[in-house]
């Protein structure tokens, strides 16, 4: 319900004065108050309804849009303070709102109308829902008290803002008639809305102790303070394979329905194209989430036995590394569902697909078995049963059509293959001895990309496209390039993919090698880092750099550079972090970093041990890791996965478990370095 792109243009002019008084108003307030003038639904509420009452034109409403869109997010502001989730400046930002709110609903309704005395129910009855769900984070009120019945009373109970666009058009219009059944179906709207946003946000809601139906229904007998020390997949694989995904979604199309009904003897309205809208979400999703799990029990009847055998932990890394490990293992058991990106792509944004929800994990599962290879090095080909399964799973995901290789969404049309996944497959392929698929599927790709996306710099295009004889297809997918995804090289691209020219064939490569790694070092920024478009923070793109040129340019000042980034971010704890505290994929990749130049340095070992200690304490009981934030595509939400935080921790403790085995020798420094960082 977020999108206004099928309004008719008066509407969506109305649309853009509510933007343009809240943007005074935040000027009259000063920065310091945030009023939150992003646009948003609220903005357009009234409008959805208009239709129903023809006396009354997009004008005569904009004062309640812009009433109302204060209104919503100062509630949504409250909530996030209520939830210890924001400031005193937000709680101070939400009174501006109200304030403005209660300003201009008072030029618009004598307070004797009977708008306020609505108005005042829908707080009251809102208020009481908030309470009732503190009591239940607290612990006041058992989670086995949720109930189906008491789930739907608050999303209800929590809807009274929108339902104050039905009370002031009512009011305005001087027409009750129609105020019941828009009433009712907004209720049975927001109870849809309301499972469907469980269902996306039920691990932040599990964290933040946030009771919904969902979480009620996994949890069952067991108390939520006991599933705070249960891992999140397990909970996953019972809401998904428990059928409670399958039930809420269910429940939301059945409300979606009623919503419908009850307004089908009004005139057409834009309320129905909002209900059609997330009629469609809910409808794909459960096709979506019914395949995934049938799918994914195939796999499972399909998969070879496998039994993880590990040897006894000979120091406090390799110990570390089998944790990761096992985790890991586990996942491979599972498909690895919680590594995959899901994003939501429309028509309306512009996507050709009738298919909205689009899921990857090319990369992911390339990067997983790069680190499963650094494992079997240790374990004598013990873990090849996974490496050769996930070698399959890569290569069937090629491209057949174009200049073939591999994209981020295999199912978005609009997205060219890549320079990053191209090469992190090739890494793959070349490190499990697969060579000959190198030849046969790389090539190819590999040939246009330098050819036609090379610039003069020595740097490249991230997206694989032909420069002439374009396909209809590829026309498509450079302008979506420009328009949506973003041209020009980036900095962990250019190096990921260098890295694995150097492994496939340095020779041949040595002029393409030389000249990007000079590049990447005009690239370094004043601080010694990198800067990556595609990840979070600057740890993932100093560690690829630094690996790039360990192996292109090993003597190169970039290196010290960078080097001096990364101890110096080290934190008191031990770890690095992107935020204000330290976690555990930050700390893996900048201790990767300093792994892929480590020349013996005592300095540096004692950072590593300091590492160790953090990341060895940060386990949680399941002697597991949490999911940071690691991929930034350019739309929607941020890719965030424990079991990429698992393959990083795995990879970082081999690296310093493999320095470790061999100390340095003061005047042989010079000569070590590590054999997994050819």
């Amino acid at each position: 319900m977020s999108s206004v792109s099928f309004f008719p243009s008066q509407v969506r002019q109305q649309v853009e004065k509510t933007t343009t008084a809240l943007l005074d108003l935040q000027e009259k307030w000063g920065n310091e108050f945030p009023l939150n003038t992003d646009n948003g639904i609220y903005d357009a509420h009234p409008y959805l309804f208009l239709e129903a009452f023809p006396s009354l034109s997009p004008s005569d409403v904009q004062l309640l849009a812009l009433a109302g869109r204060l209104f919503s997010q100062s509630l949504f502001a409250y909530d996030d303070v209520i939830d210890g989730m924001s400031s005193t400046m937000d709680a101070l930002g939400a009174q501006a709102m109200q304030f403005e709110a209660y300003r201009l609903l008072f030029q618009l309704f004598p307070s004797d109308t009977a708008f306020w005395t609505r108005f005042r129910d829908y707080m009251i009855t809102y208020a009481r829902a908030c309470m009732q769900e503190k009591h239940f984070a607290s612990g006041k009120l058992s989670w086995r008290e949720y109930t189906e019945p008491l789930a739907i009373e608050i999303a209800v109970a929590k809807t009274g803002i929108a339902k104050a666009s039905i009370a002031g058009l009512v009011e305005l219009a001087r027409d009750d008639i129609l105020y019941g059944p828009l009433v009712q179906s907004l209720n049975h709207y927001y109870v849809a809305r309301q499972m469907w946003d469980d269902l996306y946000d039920w691990k932040e809601d599990i964290q933040n102790g946030i009771p919904s139906l969902l979480l009620a229904r996994v949890l069952n007998e067991r108390s939520y303070e006991d599933d705070c020390e249960t891992t999140q997949n397990s909970l996953a694989r019972e809401i998904y394979y428990g059928g409670h995904a399958e039930y809420v979604l269910q429940l939301a199309l059945d409300s979606l329905d009623r919503a419908d009904d009850l307004i089908a003897e009004i005139p057409d309205i834009l309320w129905r194209r909002t209900i059609a809208d997330l009629r469609h979400q809910c409808e794909e999703l459960l096709c979506d989430v019914q395949r995934i799990v049938q799918d994914n029990l195939q796999r499972v009847r399909d998969q070879p036995a496998f039994t993880l055998n590990l040897p006894p932990a000979q120091n406090p890394w390799q110990r570390l590394a089998w944790d990761a490990l096992d985790f890991v293992v586990q996942q491979w058991r599972l498909g690895f569902g919680e590594a995959r990106h899901i994003m939501y792509l429309t028509r309306q944004e512009g996507f050709s697909s009738d298919q909205a929800y689009h899921y990857g994990d090319v990369f992911q599962r390339a990067l997983i078995a790069d680190a499963l290879c650094d494992a079997d090095l240790l374990l004598a080909g013990h873990l090849q049963p996974l490496i050769e399964r996930e070698v399959g799973y890569l290569l069937d995901q090629r491209l057949s059509s174009g200049v073939g290789g591999w994209r981020y969404f295999p199912t978005v049309p609009e997205l060219a293959p890549d320079a990053d996944d191209l090469g992190q497959v090739m890494q793959v392929l070349l490190r499990s001895a697969h060579r000959e698929a190198v030849v046969e599927y790389c090539e190819g790709p590999l040939a246009v990309l330098l050819r036609d996306n090379a610039r003069p710099d020595g740097s490249f295009e991230t997206w694989i496209v032909p420069a002439t004889g374009r396909t209809a297809q590829q026309e498509r997918q450079d302008a979506f390039n420009r328009s949506k995804w973003g041209a020009g090289p980036d900095n962990e691209v250019v190096a990921n993919l260098l890295y694995a020219l150097a492994l496939y064939d340095p020779a041949r490569f040595a002029e393409t090698i030389q000249r990007g790694a000079a590049y990447l070092e005009g690239q370094q920024e004043v601080d010694g880092s990198w800067v990556s478009r595609w990840y979070d923070g600057p740890y993932y793109g100093t560690y690829v750099c630094l690996r790039l040129l360990a192996t292109a340019r090993p003597d190169s000042p970039s290196i010290e550079h960078a080097q001096n980034f990364l101890r110096q971010a080290q934190r008191a704890d031990g770890g690095w972090g992107l935020a204000e505290t330290s976690e555990a994929l930050s700390t893996s990749l900048a201790l990767l970093g300093l792994a892929s130049v480590y020349k013996g340095d005592a300095d540096d070992r004692e950072r590593a041990e300091r590492a160790l200690d953090y990341l060895r304490g940060s386990q949680a009981l399941d002697q597991g890791w949490l999911g940071v934030q690691f991929i930034r595509p350019r739309m929607n939400e941020p890719y965030i996965s424990q079991t990429i935080t698992h393959t990083y921790v795995l990879k970082a403790a081999l690296a310093w478990y493999n320095i470790m085995s061999v100390l340095p020798v003061p005047d042989k420094a010079e000569e070590l370095k590590p054999s997994w960082a050819l």
